[in-house]
């Protein structure tokens, strides 16, 4: 395991204008616009049963829709919100394309990120 460095993404996006992960060629190394930062009328769940009909779509989230591996951003916002504070350090083992790293960024928490997979670094990296 090594650290991959933001500097290592934007040389790796001077070389390649996407990433292969499975079947899908996702898009990486252009500006994506981003509307809100976060969620409008979001809720705390407080039961044990969640339900999200909708993607939530705020920040770079609705950029991941190619992403097979990704989840719906409300999830892991709900369990940072619960369980932790503003300036701790929350680890993803699991990153893939980045969700719970930017609902960190957005929910003033720091964030680890690991992933087996280096393309899915690269976007993580883009959002």
């Amino acid at each position: 395991m090594r650290e991959v460095p933001f500097e290592e993404y934007l040389e790796f996006t001077k070389k390649y204008d996407h990433v292969i992960i499975g079947n899908q060629r996702i898009e990486i190394g252009k500006p994506i616009p981003i509307k809100t930062f976060q969620p409008q009328n979001f809720k705390l769940e407080t039961t044990t049963v969640w339900s999200f009909p909708e993607r939530g779509k705020w920040a770079t989230h609705y950029a991941n829709a190619k992403y097979r591996g990704n989840w719906a951003p409300q999830v892991p916002r709900n369990l940072i919100l619960q369980y932790t504070k503003p300036g701790d350090l929350v680890l993803d083992a699991f990153l893939g394309s980045g969700t719970t790293l930017i609902e960190c960024k957005l929910l003033g928490r720091h964030g680890i990120g690991v992933d087996i997979n280096y393309e899915a670094l690269m976007v993580a990296w883009d959002r």
